[in-house]
């Protein structure tokens, strides 16, 4: 009986404590892409870029993300071919999950 009153007491208060913190979800390379191709400044920035060398594309190297950050500040995101671009060509971006909305935007584009 005494064993049943506990258990019963150790369902109670993880029941009423509060609530877990929600885990922010990772940024897919998918999701990354998608947001600057709709990315007016981003999109504006390739075409400049691919009129300079074709070759040229976004290229994203996401961070490991298993501490759910809620900003991911990448650099040096264009490639040319399988070599880095020119510095004059190249650009980055930052991306954050913005927690009303539950989903991720780009806060700074820069070229």
């Amino acid at each position: 009986m005494k064993k049943i009153f506990c258990c019963g007491g150790l369902l109670l208060s993880v029941a009423c404590g509060p609530p877990p913190k929600p885990v922010t979800p990772s940024l897919t390379p998918q999701l990354a892409g998608e947001l600057l191709h709709y990315n007016n400044n981003a999109q504006n920035w390739l075409i400049h870029v691919k009129k300079q060398n074709p070759s040229c594309d976004y290229q994203l190297d996401l961070p490991a993300q298993t501490t759910h950050p809620t900003e991911i500040d990448l650099d040096h995101i264009v490639r040319c071919g399988s070599a880095a671009s020119p510095m004059e060509l190249d650009a980055s971006v930052s991306f954050q999950y913005d927690k009303d909305a539950q989903r991720w935007v780009i806060k700074r584009f820069s070229s």
